[in-house]
């Protein structure tokens, strides 16, 4: 969903990397999206590769567009009559886990939303193109909302071989809210095993700051305008976190003089309409990050505040950036620390949201 570079990125490559401060940068196109890793430390070349094998293994188990891949053989195998799929260990994890981030959300993120998606065109093909996109009728719409529902898709086996399965013909998952999240999640234990100390991972505009930078100083971390995405209204200071941004300036179309975005509400099937431009989500959980960015979007501002005040302190815990339409942005004030806001001229102005 995030496929150009962020232009931020040079904001903190540019700043003291010298000598045996200069990264290893390794780009790769994966998960329908231009990822790059830029890795510092003595074994970060063959760091390199190896984490571009594995987001590439994780492309090939992932994708909807790859016709062998576990999500694949998951979607055209709903509602046979003995579904079962088995799928690797991490395809198994990472549709429990997304269930569980459905549960927590209220049904604002669902991965079986595919239906949905192939229905404005969304979801349907590697490579995104206006032509693609249609607004379907809402007698279509109301054929299709029953497909939408994770409390049908099941896990079961043992964690090292699960099994997965969707009890409804026509249903299907899409991994696109999640999946670089997790895969992130993923990547760090590799990348550190191999002895990289500081790394910045951008998997299509998902920032993983591991470590701090070789000064010693946290990552600084810009928020692109969802009004002008040329620039940056914030910048966060991070580390070991994952910042992931959800916005309807991604993936839009206009129809009649009305404009669509990609981001769909599951109960609708509509793009939400939650009077949001932009929703930053914070977590040392890649996946939760990813996951939440979209679903706060979907939820809206004071829903997502309730929704932090009650669970952001949980596990790896969260934190939120929420861009309101009238120019006003929420911080929570786990970012509150290092944050540069820069949004004035814009016309924006912030609050520090507190427990």
């Amino acid at each position: 969903m995030k496929r150009l570079l962020p232009l931020f990125l040079s904001l903190f490559l540019l700043a003291g990397c010298s000598g045996a401060d200069t990264p290893v940068t390794q780009q790769l196109f994966a998960m329908n999206t231009t990822m790059t890793l830029t890795l510092y430390g003595s074994h970060a070349s063959d760091a390199a590769l190896s984490a571009q094998q594995a987001i590439n293994r994780l492309d090939g188990l992932w994708s909807r567009t790859k016709a062998s891949s576990d999500v694949s053989r998951l979607n055209a195998a709903a509602g046979d009559p003995a579904p079962e799929t088995e799928v690797a260990p991490e395809t198994g994890a990472l549709l429990s886990r997304a269930r569980e981030l459905g549960a927590l959300t209220g049904g604002a993120l669902d991965i079986t939303i595919a239906p949905i998606m192939d229905a404005w065109g969304f979801g349907t093909t590697s490579v995104f193109q206006e032509s693609d996109f249609r607004v379907p009728s809402w007698t279509e719409l109301d054929a299709l909302l029953p497909l939408v529902d994770s409390g049908r898709l099941h896990v079961s086996g043992s964690s090292e071989a699960p099994l997965a399965w969707l009890d409804g013909p026509g249903m299907a998952v899409d991994l696109g809210a999640v999946a670089k999240g997790r895969a992130a999640d993923l990547l760090v234990p590799l990348l550190t095993d191999s002895g990289v100390t500081s790394a910045i991972l951008d998997l299509g505009g998902n920032l993983t700051a591991l470590g701090t930078r070789p000064d010693g100083t946290p990552w600084r971390i810009g928020v692109k305008d969802p009004r002008n995405t040329e620039t940056y209204f914030c910048i966060l200071s991070l580390s070991d976190k994952t910042c992931s941004t959800s916005g309807s300036y991604e993936r839009k179309f206009e129809v009649d003089g009305t404009t669509y975005h990609h981001i769909l509400d599951p109960a609708t099937g509509y793009p939400a309409e939650s009077g949001l431009l932009s929703v930053t989500a914070v977590s040392s959980d890649g996946m939760l990050a990813d996951g939440l960015s979209t679903a706060c979007y979907v939820m809206g501002a004071e829903q997502s505040v309730r929704l932090w005040r009650e669970h952001g302190l949980e596990g790896a815990g969260f934190d939120l950036v929420l861009v309101r339409e009238d120019g006003s942005v929420w911080i929570t004030e786990g970012l509150e620390d290092g944050l540069d806001f820069r949004g004035e001229e814009a016309g924006y102005t912030y609050e520090i949201i507190r427990r």
